[in-house]
């Protein structure tokens, strides 16, 4: 999970790297999340991890 707003990881120099390092990754992007995804959207974290584990 990525926040789309992220000032410490920028998402433009940040998931390509995360990408080409892990490429069976998937990633859940948050475009309104900062760095603290989980303030910023926890219902769409809960129901990320509800979608791949539950």
């Amino acid at each position: 999970m990525w926040g789309m707003k992220d000032p410490a990881f920028p998402p433009s120099q940040s998931l390509p790297r995360m990408r080409a390092a892990f490429p069976d990754h998937v990633v859940v992007e948050l475009p309104n999340a900062k760095h603290f995804i989980q303030e910023d959207a926890p219902e769409r974290i809960a129901g990320a991890i509800l979608d791949r584990f539950g």
